[in-house]
Protein backbone atom coordinates (compact mmCIF):
# COMPACT_ATOMS: atom_id res chain seq x y z
CA UNK A 1 0.00 0.00 0.00
CA UNK A 2 1.76 2.78 -1.35
CA UNK A 3 -0.19 4.95 -3.20
CA UNK A 4 0.44 8.39 -1.80
CA UNK A 5 4.20 7.81 -0.83
CA UNK A 6 5.83 10.19 -3.44
CA UNK A 7 7.62 8.26 -6.56
CA UNK A 8 11.03 8.93 -5.43
CA UNK A 9 10.89 6.78 -3.10
CA UNK A 10 8.99 4.15 -4.54
CA UNK A 11 5.21 5.32 -4.18
CA UNK A 12 3.08 5.90 -6.78
CA UNK A 13 2.17 9.19 -5.94
CA UNK A 14 -1.73 9.04 -5.94
CA UNK A 15 -4.05 10.83 -3.29
CA UNK A 16 -4.80 9.76 -0.16
CA UNK A 17 -8.28 8.55 -1.81
CA UNK A 18 -6.93 5.44 -2.99
CA UNK A 19 -6.13 4.03 0.81
CA UNK A 20 -9.28 5.09 1.66
CA UNK A 21 -10.78 2.36 -1.47
CA UNK A 22 -8.24 -0.13 -0.33
CA UNK A 23 -9.51 0.36 3.60
CA UNK A 24 -13.08 -0.35 2.98
CA UNK A 25 -12.05 -3.23 0.16
CA UNK A 26 -10.21 -4.54 3.46
CA UNK A 27 -13.32 -4.36 5.35
CA UNK A 28 -14.41 -7.68 3.80
CA UNK A 29 -11.82 -9.52 4.76
CA UNK A 30 -13.00 -11.95 7.03
CA UNK A 31 -10.02 -11.89 8.83
CA UNK A 32 -9.22 -9.33 11.33
CA UNK A 33 -5.21 -9.34 12.09
CA UNK A 34 -4.80 -8.80 7.71
CA UNK A 35 -6.06 -5.29 7.75
CA UNK A 36 -5.13 -4.70 11.06
CA UNK A 37 -1.59 -5.35 10.55
CA UNK A 38 -1.40 -3.36 7.10
CA UNK A 39 -3.28 -0.49 8.55
CA UNK A 40 -0.44 -0.29 10.77
CA UNK A 41 2.36 -0.25 8.82
CA UNK A 42 0.50 2.04 6.29
CA UNK A 43 -1.10 4.38 8.80
CA UNK A 44 1.34 4.44 12.03
CA UNK A 45 4.44 3.22 11.38
CA UNK A 46 5.75 4.67 7.48
CA UNK A 47 3.87 8.12 8.07
CA UNK A 48 5.83 9.51 10.29
CA UNK A 49 9.07 8.84 8.28
CA UNK A 50 7.64 10.36 5.00
CA UNK A 51 6.39 13.22 6.62
CA UNK A 52 9.39 14.54 9.04
CA UNK A 53 12.35 12.03 8.14
CA UNK A 54 15.36 13.63 5.80
CA UNK A 55 16.05 12.44 2.87
CA UNK A 56 18.62 10.66 3.70
CA UNK A 57 17.18 8.54 6.13
CA UNK A 58 14.12 8.27 3.90
CA UNK A 59 16.41 6.73 1.07
CA UNK A 60 17.56 4.22 3.65
CA UNK A 61 14.53 3.10 5.64
CA UNK A 62 11.89 3.76 3.48
CA UNK A 63 12.02 3.29 0.35
CA UNK A 64 13.03 -0.41 1.16
CA UNK A 65 10.31 -0.66 3.36
CA UNK A 66 7.84 0.76 0.55
CA UNK A 67 9.78 -1.99 -1.73
CA UNK A 68 8.83 -5.03 0.69
CA UNK A 69 12.82 -5.36 1.64
CA UNK A 70 12.30 -3.94 5.29
CA UNK A 71 9.91 -4.22 8.06
CA UNK A 72 9.08 -1.23 10.37
CA UNK A 73 7.63 -2.25 13.92
CA UNK A 74 5.18 0.20 15.63
CA UNK A 75 6.19 0.99 19.36
CA UNK A 76 3.20 3.19 21.35
CA UNK A 77 1.97 0.48 23.92
CA UNK A 78 3.65 1.50 27.25
CA UNK A 79 3.18 0.42 30.54
CA UNK A 80 0.61 1.94 32.67
CA UNK A 81 -0.22 4.21 29.62
CA UNK A 82 -1.90 2.35 26.67
CA UNK A 83 -1.79 3.41 23.25
CA UNK A 84 -2.36 6.79 24.34
CA UNK A 85 0.17 7.99 21.95
CA UNK A 86 -0.06 11.76 23.65
CA UNK A 87 0.84 10.53 26.64
CA UNK A 88 3.91 8.55 26.01
CA UNK A 89 6.64 8.83 28.36
CA UNK A 90 9.52 7.19 26.78
CA UNK A 91 12.05 9.78 26.06
CA UNK A 92 15.08 9.85 23.54
CA UNK A 93 18.25 12.06 24.64
CA UNK A 94 21.37 12.43 22.47
CA UNK A 95 24.69 10.99 23.07
CA UNK A 96 27.08 11.93 21.00
CA UNK A 97 25.87 10.61 17.24
CA UNK A 98 23.35 7.83 19.44
CA UNK A 99 20.44 7.76 21.11
CA UNK A 100 19.69 7.00 24.80
CA UNK A 101 16.14 5.68 24.33
CA UNK A 102 14.68 5.11 27.73
CA UNK A 103 10.99 3.65 28.18
CA UNK A 104 9.39 0.34 28.48
CA UNK A 105 6.95 -1.26 25.78
CA UNK A 106 4.20 -4.05 26.08
CA UNK A 107 3.58 -4.85 22.79
CA UNK A 108 5.75 -3.75 19.30
CA UNK A 109 3.96 -4.53 16.20
CA UNK A 110 6.21 -6.49 13.98
CA UNK A 111 8.61 -6.35 16.94
CA UNK A 112 10.36 -9.51 16.19
CA UNK A 113 10.91 -9.05 12.30
CA UNK A 114 11.57 -5.51 11.68
CA UNK A 115 14.14 -3.92 10.59
CA UNK A 116 13.80 -0.74 12.22
CA UNK A 117 11.69 1.34 14.45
Amino acid sequence: LVFFYLTEYGGLGLDYSFNIAVAEELGNVRCGGIPTAMGEYTELATPPLAKWGSDVVKREFLAPSIAGDMVACVGITEVGGGSDVGNIKTTAKRDGDDYVINGGEMWITNGIQADWM
